[in-house]
């Protein structure tokens, strides 16, 4: 009688011990090599960066000459930053700065605040292939986040709009239909 409670109690605690064990490691699964405190998945797409930025599209570039065209920028706080919003914008050397800041910062910029930063040019025109950048950065953290953005003069010469015609005069040339679909 003593030997079968003995051995009931030791295989009861026996299979609570190991379903536990079983439950504890299907609560606490990681990727392989990685511990709980190091692992974080990194974000996907710009849409989850701490700053993001973009320069309003221009409706009407200038052919030629010297007229004065206005670039905006808007520059967006996805998640909180430590201490200055700062910005930049880099400019080719035949382009000039009628009106604005090329750089600056700003204090106390808050999660889902958009600064707006305005620019005024000149040389800026589809007579040839001119690219204006604007970069944003703050410190989150112990690390320096940004982001840029891009406005070009000839958006038919850029590769973006270039490609679907490559892509069309290829199929032409190899007698075969396109059958994907355009994004």
């Amino acid at each position: 009688m003593w030997n079968r409670k003995l051995i009931a109690v030791t295989v009861v605690g026996l299979l609570i011990g190991i379903s536990g064990m079983a439950l504890q490691n299907e609560v606490n699964r990681k990727p392989s090599s990685t511990t709980a405190a190091k692992w974080t998945p990194a974000p996907l797409g710009k849409h989850l960066a701490p700053v993001k930025v973009e320069i309003q599209s221009l409706e009407n570039i200038p052919t030629s000459g010297s007229e004065e065209v206005q670039l905006v920028g808007r520059l967006f706080i996805n998640q909180e930053i430590n201490g200055d919003l700062s910005f930049s914008w880099t400019l080719p050397e035949d382009v000039q700065v009628v009106e604005g800041q090329l750089s600056d910062s700003y204090s106390n910029v808050q999660v889902g605040q958009i600064v707006e930063v305005k620019l005024t040019v000149t040389g800026f025109n589809s007579e040839k292939q001119r690219i204006v950048s604007l970069q944003a950065w703050a410190q989150k953290g112990e690390s320096r986040v940004g982001n840029s953005a891009i406005a070009v003069s000839r958006p038919q010469d850029t590769w973006e709009a270039v490609a679907a015609e490559m892509q069309e005069s290829a199929d032409e040339q190899l007698g075969r239909k396109s059958t994907r679909p355009r994004r």
